[in-house]
């Protein structure tokens, strides 16, 4: 297992280019479990949004396109799904109680986003066009009726498109039977070689699903072109006016609003005039962003659009720094801007700063969402993140809110301290304002009034795991600092806890701190960042803190630790590839088969390093057990109740880490339940099992970093 070369990473990091089905199953069974937090950036740029909510007559319908889960063996090449990708359909009455629920199979492999109509539903999917094919379907738009019978559907072929919807998200609006998407594409390889990314916007005619216009060129704003595009909104108003909200980095850099020429309702609304260079009437750049045409990083990220009697409202959180922008370091505010329908211009706009956070504040307000209650107003909610001692800061699960006028003023602001925000933008419904969240969960809804916040779990099963109730370690645990073992880390992990020991040892030792306000969260559903964190942090800090010298590196928190865990080999075997290292590490979640496998590969990466290897001892597979303690491999295999069910790429780490104790049964019957998901106790549990089992056979004693201990790199795990 040689270390992989950094310029692998730095080739493979994501710089973008400058431009001048049928239902499969129904009833009324527990709501779908599925993984909705988290906001609609990833970074400098949107993605398509995964979760909705709509009314439906009394009641109300949620649509989340649930991503599965699928195990890709690097080596052999084979990937097993674990949980198919969907798209949930549910139910729920006036009292949130689930009344019906459904699935349907996704027609392409790239989700868009779904719309609710007034006569129709629309989910919207994708493909990737790698030959640049004019004849390729890339994006298709299928129709169904409110019971969700499939109808029809508007395919979109060629279109200039190499990848939709990529580095952007996709929003709609209808008119008198028209469908308005607007969204974002990777172009066609332009003369440079390179793939530019900008904004794509096209009509669909409901009655025959016939795209009438479109447009997917090269322009400028006169055409409605954004490039690069992060974000893109879209509504008919009231006068059947179309316009478009854009969060442009180049051409425009800012947020641009735009108003188009023809009104909504006929075939025609881009070439209406004959051209799409007269496409759009009027635009104004209501906020700019510094920096040179092109830096993908803003530090803004726009979030929401939306109409009042007098104007359009954009809501956006921006450092202010532009292309200095550190996210995950720096403190964002809120911004809403107001733009007169009747001076639709820079001079007709005004923008209020709605929070005054400072660069030494403890917390901060991001992605702001507008949810209308009628022409005259609303509210407007955003997310909260607090400051962690090491300086970076990371979401918690308050909410900030208001009402606000049609003219954008907006009145006093409240916070509701156990109410977290999701990718689900927030619909008024009943009076209210809802919205849900799902982790790896059924849904909690969260219903806003005058009255406050109130959360709303629903009844249900929910999906949980048996905790590692271990028989007995392999070295008795001994609380780390002896005298001190009836005090207590973390409220939700009391001196009762089958995982006291093993989380308030890791805690005391630095391995973890938690995922804010003084809680562990021991039942939740660990996730490979937070895995690669707990264990990089122990045997490679130095290696992780060296990341942090070339900053382009980092894109989100748990970069140096996947980046190390990816340059050692650590995640050979595991069911993810580079690009979901390094963009979903956060949201994957570990199953047992995958952390045997991790496990197994830094046992072998220290049998690799060590002496005995390098001067040609034995293979990595004879040196298995080099940190171990002796097993008898054809002894353990017999007592694994459903060892003829473990993948064969996956028995020679099971073997070994059932072998030395390092992970136990589930069910006291020798199951070792290889698809079953970990926890953060039962990590916190194993990796203390690991951590001895090897310092007692001669590997390296655990260390901290010196960032770490200096409070200088992240630590939410």
């Amino acid at each position: 297992m040689k270390k992989r070369a950094l310029s692998l990473f730095l080739s493979a990091a994501m710089v973008l280019a400058l431009v001048p089905g049928a239902a499969l199953a129904a009833g009324t069974a527990a709501p779908a479990e599925t993984r909705n937090e988290g906001g609609t950036y990833n970074g400098n740029w949107a993605v398509p949004i995964c979760s909705y909510l709509y009314q439906d007559g009394a009641n109300l319908v949620r649509v989340e396109y649930d991503r599965g889960q699928e195990m890709y063996n690097v080596n052999t090449g084979e990937t097993t799904i674990l949980r198919p990708k969907q798209v949930v359909v549910e139910t729920y009455n006036a009292s949130f109680q689930l009344q019906d629920s459904m699935t349907l199979e996704p027609e392409l492999p790239l989700w868009g986003g779904f719309f609710a109509g007034e006569d129709y539903n629309f989910l919207i999917f994708g493909q990737e066009n790698p030959s640049e094919n004019d004849n390729t379907e890339v994006i298709r738009v299928v129709q169904y009726d409110k019971d969700w019978n499939r109808l029809g559907q508007a395919s979109l072929r060629g279109a200039n498109t190499y990848i939709p919807f990529d580095a952007g998200s996709l929003r709609c609006d209808e008119h008198n039977g028209y469908l308005y998407i607007h969204t974002a594409h990777e172009m066609y390889a332009s003369g440079d070689g390179l793939h530019h990314q900008a904004n794509l916007t096209f009509s669909v005619r409901e009655r025959d699903m016939t795209i009438t216009d479109s447009f997917f060129g090269v322009a400028n704003t006169s055409a409605g072109y954004v490039s690069h595009s992060f974000n893109q909104f879209i509504l008919v108003d009231n006068s059947g006016n179309i316009v478009t909200l854009d969060h442009g980095d180049a051409y425009p850099r800012g947020a641009v609003l735009m108003r188009y020429n023809a009104k909504a309702g006929s075939d025609k609304f881009i070439t209406a005039n004959g051209s799409y260079w007269n496409a759009v009437s009027e635009s104004a750049l209501i906020r700019s962003w510094s920096g040179s045409a092109g830096a993908n990083t803003t530090g803004a990220q726009v979030t929401d659009l939306a109409e009042t009697s007098t104007g359009y409202l954009s809501a956006f959180s921006d450092i202010g720094k532009g292309a200095n922008s550190k996210i995950s370091t720096d403190v964002t505010n809120i911004y809403l801007a107001y733009t007169s329908k009747n001076n639709f211009s820079e001079s007709g706009t005004t923008v209020r700063q709605l929070t005054n956070f400072s660069s030494s504040s403890s917390v901060y307000g991001s992605q702001p969402l507008l949810v209308p209650t009628g022409d005259d107003g609303g509210y407007i909610l955003w997310s909260m993140a607090e400051k962690a001692d090491n300086g970076y800061f990371y979401s918690n699960d308050a909410t900030q809110y208001a009402r606000y006028s049609a003219d954008g003023t907006i009145s006093a602001i409240q916070t509701a301290e156990n109410a977290m925000l999701s990718n689900c933008h927030p619909i008024e419904f009943n009076g209210q304002v809802v919205w849900y969240t799902t982790n790896d969960s059924t849904p909690t809804f969260y219903a806003l009034d005058s009255s406050g916040v109130t959360a709303i779990p629903v009844g249900g099963a929910t999906q949980t795991t048996q905790p590692e109730q271990p028989e007995q370690p392999t070295q008795p645990e001994q609380p780390a600092q002896p005298g001190q073992s009836g005090t207590t880390t973390f409220t939700d992990v009391p001196t009762t806890h089958w995982a006291y020991s093993y989380v308030e040892r890791a805690a005391d030792n630095g391995w973890v701190n938690g995922i804010g306000n003084g809680k562990f969260g021991p039942d939740q559903q660990i996730s490979y960042a937070e895995l690669f964190t707990m264990l990089v942090r122990v045997y490679l800090p130095e290696e992780a803190d060296s990341y942090y010298e070339t900053p382009s590196l980092i894109w989100h928190w748990y970069d140096p630790y996947a980046l190390v865990a990816f340059d050692y080999s650590f995640t050979d075997g595991l069911q993810f590839d580079y690009d979901v290292l390094r963009n979903e590490a956060d949201k994957r979640v570990v199953t047992r088969y995958d952390l045997a496998q991790f496990l197994y590969n830094m046992a072998d990466y220290f049998a690799y390093s060590a002496e005995a290897y390098r001067e040609g001892h034995g293979t990595a597979a004879e040196l298995g057990d080099f940190y171990f303690p002796k097993y008898d491999a054809a002894s353990v295999q017999a007592g694994i109740a459903d060892w003829s069910s473990v993948p064969t790429n996956y028995r020679e780490a099971v073997t070994a880490i059932v072998g030395t104790g390092i992970i136990t049964g589930v069910d006291g019957k020798g199951t070792f339940n290889g698809n079953g998901v970990m926890t953060r106790a039962q990590a916190a549990t194993v990796m203390s099992r690991f951590i001895d089992v090897l310092t007692e056979n001669g590997a390296p004693a655990p260390k901290l970093s010196q960032k770490l201990r200096e409070g200088a790199v992240q630590t939410s795990v």
